[in-house]
């Protein structure tokens, strides 16, 4: 009884100390240049950490853009995440980012390396992601006032969220959908040509997209 006992407890020891190695392991830490970071942009150290325990990749710093379409160093964060895996980790960002006060968007994509952007900022106005990333339409005269007014008056009838954005293109997620379809898609057009001539193919077939995925994404080249 008394082996079978030592026995026993020699075994719960062992797990334990595995367990407990194994949480070592996995435990998330900020290095001397993130922890630099995160007193720069004016970030609590747990939201980067919640990103490093989310994403699994190193913080760096966030590039935005001016009035000019220059990239310039903005107060926010950025990580890379696999391109087959961007969508979970977005949501899964958002979702713990949300009640702190913090917003998660994607930044860039890139088919050919197979990898995204992911960035965040303070706040909770979804409006200053397009502010930061001054995303407009300057090959149709657009600014970015425009986009955000727009996209505003749009909300307002149909809510959504936006999940991306850059300094020409803005990818938006509907929670309701505009109830005349056929009506804002043309709105779509004449706002974004280049969302049907480079991107649906007509009116019609960008009203079915929208549909089908409940997803838009502008962009002016």
């Amino acid at each position: 009884m008394a082996k079978r006992y030592r026995r026993c407890f020699v075994i719960f020891f062992l797990l334990g100390a595995a367990l407990m190695i194994l949480g070592a392991k996995h435990q998330v830490s900020l290095s001397p240049h993130e922890e630099d970071l995160a007193k720069l942009v004016g970030f609590e150290k747990r939201v980067l950490l919640l990103v490093k325990e989310v994403i699994g990749e190193d913080v760096h710093r966030l590039t935005g853009y001016d009035e000019n379409d220059y990239q310039i160093m903005a107060p926010g964060i950025s990580v890379e995440v696999p391109e087959d895996k961007a969508d979970a980790l977005l949501a899964s960002l958002r979702k713990r980012l949300r009640p702190l006060k913090y917003m998660a968007f994607v930044i860039e994509t890139n088919e050919g390396i197979k990898t995204d952007k992911i960035g965040v900022i303070k706040g909770n106005d979804q409006y200053d992601i397009l502010r930061v990333m001054q995303t407009d339409g300057n090959s149709y005269d657009i600014t970015n006032d425009d986009v955000v007014e727009r996209l505003q008056e749009w909300e307002a009838a149909s809510p959504f969220e936006i999940v991306g954005a850059g300094s020409d293109w803005v990818d938006i997620k509907f929670k309701t959908l505009p109830k005349d379809m056929k009506a804002f898609s043309e709105e779509v057009y004449e706002f974004c040509p280049d969302a049907v001539e480079q991107g649906a193919g007509s009116v019609e077939e960008l009203q079915k997209e929208i549909e089908k995925t409940k997803r838009l994404l502008l962009w002016w080249d």
